[in-house]
């Protein structure tokens, strides 16, 4: 999105992210087994050759806070098994789909991240809260 935050800059945010709980277990030297278990699933799922998940989900709620910075954190964990030709077979890792997020102080002590597409500034909130966006727009401004 092309918008900056400052530190300590008042933000309105509509939603935050949080681990999904999904993950895979393999045996000791991941090379014959693997499972995916999902968080919501009372049985694994058996990988046999190529398998992806999300590592969050994305909790829709408002609230306000403090903006403290951008990181950027992979969003997909995908597992694929293997046979190069210089090493040996199994099931390997990696994470990829990688997105900022903005860290958002909401209580003491307390922070969540944020996708960038749900923080607003608050003056940005109150234009559009207050139905100032739409008397600019008519005003050609």
């Amino acid at each position: 999105m092309g918008r900056k935050f400052e530190l300590g800059q008042k933000v309105v945010c509509s939603a935050y992210i949080k681990k999904s709980g999904n993950h895979y277990e393999t045996d000791k030297g991941r090379d014959t087994f693997c499972e995916f278990w999902s968080a919501e699933a009372s049985e694994a799922e058996l990988v046999e050759d190529f398998h992806s998940c999300d590592l969050f989900v994305r909790i829709p709620v408002s609230f306000q806070g403090v903006y403290v910075g951008t990181t950027h954190r992979a969003t997909r964990l995908t597992v694929e098994y293997d046979e190069p030709p210089y090493g040996k077979a199994g099931f390997y890792f990696s994470k990829d789909m990688g997105k900022p997020f903005a860290i958002v102080y909401y209580a003491d002590n307390k922070k969540r991240l944020v996708p960038m597409d749900a923080i607003w500034s608050q003056e940005e909130a109150e234009i559009i809260m207050g139905g100032e966006l739409h008397e600019r727009e008519k005003a050609g401004g």
